[in-house]
């Protein structure tokens, strides 16, 4: 990123923190309130019988890439590094959603009704790490 702040690094900025906060609000909900996270998330129920144990393992894998979104959010020298491990998991996450649309395992319905979640916080990472990349090529290219 730049020395001064500018549009670009705002942006990048707000993708990271709605990523972050939109990430760490699920997990704390799954981790403090695991029966009715269950219960509030429409699609969730189709998936089996609600286990409380499961449910805050996941929870714990969101509070852990939404705190590491974060500090990429508050650290420019280190954003890219940060938002790539804490987009990991998001990223795979809702590769295993496309997965199981592809193999049959649930329906379209299903996936498109999770998918602002699923796909959405780490399409934020990325659409942030690409603006990211892109600032950095043609920086070097001005030198």
């Amino acid at each position: 990123m730049t020395a001064k702040p500018d549009a670009l690094h705002r942006l990048v900025q707000l993708l990271l923190l709605i990523a972050a906060a939109t990430t760490i609000a699920n997990g704390a909900f799954m981790l403090v309130r695991p029966l009715d996270w269950y219960v509030f998330v429409p699609t969730v129920v189709t998936t089996g019988p609600p286990n409380a144990h499961f449910i805050r393992d996941i929870g714990l894998a969101y509070l852990g890439s939404g705190l590491v979104l974060l500090y990429a959010a508050a650290n420019p020298v280190r954003r890219w590094r940060a938002a790539i491990v804490g987009g990991l998991w998001l990223t795979f996450h809702g590769l295993l959603h496309i997965y199981e649309v592809a193999a049959g395992i649930c329906g379209p319905a299903t996936f498109w009704a999770d998918a602002p979640a699923v796909i959405g916080q780490p399409l934020l990472v990325w659409i942030a790490l690409a603006i990211i990349l892109m600032r950095q090529r043609a920086a070097a290219g001005t030198t």
